[in-house]
Parts: structure tokens; C-alpha cells; sequence
């Protein structure tokens, strides 16, 4: 698993590329061993998701009649939806890639995807924090996640802009890619699982 000090290289790496300055990729391991450890960038997103979780299961157990169970298989159900979300676009991105003709970008685009989670996963994190310690601040607390929402989505088209050599389509189609799809099926997700409160 990667340390702190080599993620934190790899931030600056995708910071760079964010600013669209080429050498960013020089930052990135973009070999295969390197493709394949992008993806421990999910357990480093393991904090801020745990914060979400606490937050959203107590939002449940508000709306939902007293002695309603949310134990660790209400975790577990939520853990599923996130797994799904992070899985489902990049197993899209790599089933199109052919068709769509950026199969040589591919490598690139799931490492350096993978990487920025990390950060805006903890972003996202943010308003579910604020909500636990403040109740009071939910409203504030939810318009600041559709702000860190959006911010995010302007975020990953720079990202996925440098990753396919500044192809504005390509850069906007995988950017749906990876918002839409994990939306949806989390959407979905939710209501077969039972996590969305009555």
C-alpha cells in the first residue's frame, strides 16, 4: 500500500495536471505496477467515506421509526454502494475505450482518476463532518455539497482534458462517465438496500 509521502506525490502530480502543466504526469507512476496501485486510493478514502456514512446513518435513523436496526450491516450496505459508484465508470471507461478510440489513454486516465478520489472524496466529506458535530448547520451543510458536487465535475473534465491530450468531446464524455453512472446506480442502490429513509 502506498504511504502518505508517496501519496502526497502523487497529489502534487494531479494539482500539476489540474493546472494543465504537462509535467504533472512525470509525478505519476503510469506503468502498469502503477495502474494497479491506483486503485489502494479507495482504502485511503476509507476515512472520509467512514464520516459519511456516520452522518448519513444518523439522517436515516432521524427520518426512520424509533428502533429501526442500523448496525454494521447498514455500513456494509453503504460500503457496497461506494464500492459500486468507484467500479462502475471506470469498468465503462475500459469497455468504451476501443469504440471511442482513446485506448491508448486508458492507463492514464484510471491511475490519475483514481488519485483525485482521494482529495474529493475528503471534500465531500466535509459538509457530512459539519452536519455531525453542527445539526443545526444541515442546510448550510447541504448547500455546500452541492457546491464541492459541482466543483468536483469541473475538477475531473480538467483532469480527464490533460489525460487525453486537451480532446474537449472525449474529455466531457468521460467526465459523464464518471458522474452520471455512479449517480444513478447509487440512486438505485439506495432503494433496493433500504438506506433511504421512508
Amino acid at each position: 500500500m502506498p504511504g502518505l509521502d508517496e501519496v502526497i506525490h502523487y497529489l502534487n502530480g494531479i494539482w500539476l495536471l489540474l493546472r494543465q502543466k504537462q509535467e504533472g504526469f512525470g509525478w505519476l507512476d503510469l506503468t502498469v505496477r502503477g495502474l494497479f496501485r491506483s486503485f489502494w486510493a479507495f482504502v485511503w478514502c476509507l476515512p472520509a467515506f467512514a464520516v459519511i456514512w456516520a452522518s448519513w446513518r444518523l439522517y436515516y435513523l432521524a427520518n426512520m421509526p424509533e428502533g429501526t436496526p442500523a448496525g454494521l450491516f447498514f455500513i456494509l450496505k453503504l460500503l457496497a454502494v461506494d464500492v459500486t459508484g468507484w467500479v462502475l465508470p471506470l469498468v465503462l471507461v475500459t469497455l468504451l475505450a476501443r469504440p471511442l478510440g482513446y485506448a491508448r489513454h486508458l492507463g492514464v486516465v484510471i491511475t490519475a482518476s483514481n488519485w483525485v478520489s482521494v482529495p474529493l472524496s475528503y471534500a465531500a466529506a466535509l459538509p457530512f463532518a459539519l452536519s455531525l458535530v453542527l445539526p443545526a448547520s444541515a442546510p448550510f451543510a447541504g448547500l455546500l455539497l452541492y457546491v464541492i458536487f459541482g466543483a468536483s465535475i469541473i475538477i475531473q473534465y480538467r483532469l480527464l482534458l490533460m489525460c487525453v491530450g486537451k480532446q474537449v468531446l472525449l474529455a466531457s464524455t468521460l467526465t459523464a462517465l464518471f458522474v452520471l453512472p455512479p449517480l444513478l446506480a447509487g440512486q438505485g442502490l439506495q432503494k433496493f438496500f433500504g438506506t433511504l429513509p421512508i
